[in-house]
């Protein structure tokens, strides 16, 4: 039943994201990556997938014990797909005494199976810690932890005056912004530029033009979208062609996107002694 049911969910995940055609469709998923960035992208399209609405989730036991929360009767489980490892013995050949023999050795094998999870207004019981890494007030707060995410990847970030319609670019291992920008579209293009310099400098002949721009870009999206920032992105996130694997694309796009905010969140909770403690609530 569960090898079942877990390919019935990775046929729906594939058929989700094969119809995939139009810009708003596209923005819509990304913005489940930046809402669950915790989890993998497949997963956040899952959710999406059962629970457009859903804003922060849950295991049944996990909402009991970590939240004191109660799972709402009738309420219909949100289905996602978790790792699960076990051992297994294999034979193989060694050399023993310039012999080859056979030996037995264990091994950790890893397979999916679907899990339930529930929406938090799927619950009801205590509200929910307020971990406030909200920038509404300030988007410039953005700048800051960028910046020092870019120097932890040896990448030079440099200020220079540019033509008004250059807002940035990177060539291999520097990052060069225009100076005239304020902090909120700094912190847009300096993303937007990580995602060439962390996802495109190793396979520059693999992929095209079009495809490099569009994971920028999408990757700039999840990032500001998630601290509520709205960026233009219909240019690029309209890229969308059958011609390439948007499956590949996602994982870059949602790995560098889930890593750069993570990284600003623990930089912007550090920096709100209040929330040092929810930290370790949520």
């Amino acid at each position: 039943m569960s090898k079942n049911k877990t390919k019935k969910l990775l046929e729906q995940l594939n058929n989700r994201i094969d119809s995939v055609r139009e810009s708003d469709e596209f923005k819509k998923m990304l913005q489940f990556l930046g809402k669950f960035h915790n989890y993998s992208y497949q997963n956040s399209i899952l959710i999406q997938m059962q629970k457009p609405k859903a804003s922060y989730i849950a295991g049944y036991k996990q909402w009991q014990k970590k939240f004191n929360r109660h799972v709402k009767k009738g309420e219909k489980a949100i289905s996602i797909l978790a790792p699960f490892t076990y051992k297994k013995k294999v034979k193989t050949e060694k050399k023993v005494g310039g012999k080859l023999k056979e030996v037995e050795k264990e091994v950790k094998r890893m397979y999916f199976r679907p899990v339930n999870v529930f929406d938090v207004s799927q619950t009801e019981g205590d509200p929910l810690p307020n971990l406030d890494i909200s920038v509404a007030d300030d988007y410039s707060r953005l700048y800051k932890p960028l910046a020092q995410y870019t120097e932890l990847k040896d990448i030079i970030l440099t200020l220079k005056m540019l033509p008004e319609a250059l807002k940035g670019y990177s060539r291999g291992g520097e990052i060069v912004l225009n100076k005239i920008l304020n902090q909120t579209e700094k912190a847009g293009v300096l993303v937007h530029e990580l995602g060439h310099e962390l996802l495109h400098q190793d396979n520059v002949s693999e992929l095209s033009k079009e495809v490099k721009e569009m994971e920028a870009e999408a990757a700039a999206f999840v990032v500001m979208d998630h601290y509520g920032v709205d960026i233009k992105s219909d240019k690029y996130l309209a890229l969308y062609k059958e011609s390439y694997d948007l499956k590949q694309s996602l994982k870059r796009i949602d790995n560098l996107a889930s890593e750069i905010i993570n990284y600003c969140d623990d930089y912007l909770i550090k920096n709100k002694e209040n929330d040092k403690k929810l930290k370790e609530v949520i």
